[in-house]
């Protein structure tokens, strides 16, 4: 298994080389000029002092020589100072990553808890008031456009109706209180996580009919086992296997739809620093921030494969 991680983390090498060089010339490339985004209309700068802080900043240099510096920093983590911030990179986004990661694990799970055992409902009532139920809340869940949803929350649940709060992640004196953090992440959680929990249902109900259709499930039958041992011990653990498939493309909806979700509920994550990044055409959060999120989705694709072992034993590592 050890061996399986490490080929899969080489392999993902050349990706991660490819989205550096893309993220790197779509920056570049962009028309706006970060050092007259920086000083903007409030200061009375002087076209040298433009040209010395561009200087500063590696601007003047052709794109390759850019990019062999910016790629030879990399690779030790060095992801410069922030424009804005005046900070360094990689200082910003480890006190941004623990907030967005609260929100997307949080949405995964959420998910997962509501979506599983609403597919199993719905297959095992097949055709029933709660299996027509469930299908029809799943696809209007799913027409639904995420940013909409979570608007609609903030305006009629956070500020009509007063039940929920919003904006930031804890309310002002209360920024160690776990319970209002909590109850804070309830918006945004919803929000992300209503695309599993419209899918997962419809997904794990068509898996859930093909496998009780098998013989092995009346051949279960036949031997004395209760329908509760059938479905838990064979039934779901095969309906599940193609669930896991679609882990991998959930988490990139998760890491993309949390760029809008953070900027809804205000939430300091790294959706909305990679935004404002994009406004103020900062380069080296976008890139460092792209750069992140790539690994954390190449490393979301390495734990599926290798949840794939722990729930289908047949499935065997090369070494």
């Amino acid at each position: 298994m050890g061996r399986f991680v490490l080929r899969r983390l080489v392999q993902a090498v050349p990706t991660l080389f490819g989205i550096l060089l893309l993220t790197f010339l779509l920056t570049r490339l962009s028309p706006s000029d970060p050092v007259a985004l920086m000083f903007g209309d409030r200061f009375n700068v002087t076209e040298e002092q433009r040209q010395e802080l561009r200087h500063n900043l590696g601007l003047d240099e052709p794109l390759p020589i850019q990019f062999i510096t910016y790629l030879g920093k990399v690779v030790v983590l060095d992801f410069g100072n922030s424009f804005i911030y005046h900070r360094p990179v990689m200082q910003v986004i480890a006190e941004r990553l623990p907030n967005s990661l609260q929100l997307s694990i949080a949405a995964l799970l959420v998910g997962l808890a509501i979506g599983v055992p609403l597919g199993i409902l719905a297959a095992l009532t097949r055709g029933r008031l709660p299996d027509h139920v469930i299908r029809l809340t799943s696809v209007v869940g799913h027409a639904i456009p995420t940013f909409w949803f979570g608007l609609l929350f903030v305006l009629v649940l956070g500020v009509q109706l007063r039940w929920f709060p919003v904006g930031s992640m804890n309310a002002i004196g209360k920024e160690n209180d776990i319970l209002d953090r909590l109850w804070h992440m309830v918006g945004p959680v919803l929000t992300l996580s209503l695309g599993a929990i419209s899918n997962y249902p419809r997904f794990l109900r068509t898996q859930m009919l093909e496998e009780l259709s098998q013989d092995y499930v009346r051949t279960a039958h036949s031997k004395g086992l209760r329908g509760r041992a059938v479905v838990t011990g064979h039934v779901l653990r095969n309906a599940i296997i193609p669930l896991v498939t679609s882990l991998g493309g959930i988490l990139t909806l998760l890491i993309g739809g949390a760029v809008i979700t953070e900027q809804i509920f205000n939430w300091p994550g790294l959706g909305r620093l990679f935004f404002e990044a994009l406004v103020n055409k900062d380069f080296p959060i976008v890139q460092a921030n792209v750069v992140v999120g790539s690994a954390l989705l190449l490393l979301s694709y390495i734990l599926r494969d290798v949840v794939y072992v722990l729930v289908d034993p047949r499935i065997k590592v090369k070494a």
